[in-house]
């Protein structure tokens, strides 16, 4: 029998992921490659914005609101405003909600997310593919910066 060889994040054979795999963010940052497989709890009183690293193939970045935005939204960017960020949010209302098909901007919406909604993207090499779950419609949404 072939072996095959693995790189990346490590999550136990139960598909939980180790607690070092998961990270309070409080303040605006850019994220790393070696970074892929984080969970990203977005925790501030002042919302901030998290900048996604150059597209490569694999790599993958969970963000959950921990604390509800209150005053701004939080933000998952790409680099240089590239417009790649494609998917869509799923809300529990059922209603129709928004859709990405060439952005650059992911936000938490400052007064619609709540403590829950969250995010995962994931990169072919080129692009950014985006699958949100949010409580109202409005409370994930894709838009052009730039």
């Amino acid at each position: 029998m072939a072996s095959t060889t693995f790189t990346g994040p490590v999550t136990s054979l139960n598909g939980f992921i180790g607690p070092d795999a998961t990270v309070s963010l409080s303040a605006a940052s850019t994220l790393t490659a070696a970074q892929s497989g984080q969970v990203f709890f977005l925790n501030s009183a002042t919302e901030f914005s998290t900048t996604l690293p150059a597209p490569a193939a694999g790599l993958n970045y969970t963000f959950i609101v921990g604390a509800a935005p209150s005053g701004a939204s939080y933000t998952v960017v790409t680099a240089s405003s590239a417009n790649i960020i494609k998917g869509q949010a799923v809300n529990a209302a059922g209603v129709a909600g928004d859709t990405g098909t060439a952005d650059d901007t992911i936000s938490f919406v400052d007064g619609q997310a709540v403590a829950g909604d969250q995010v995962t993207v994931i990169s072919d090499g080129t692009s950014w593919f985006a699958k949100a779950f949010c409580a109202v419609a409005a409370g994930v949404t894709f838009t052009q910066a730039s």
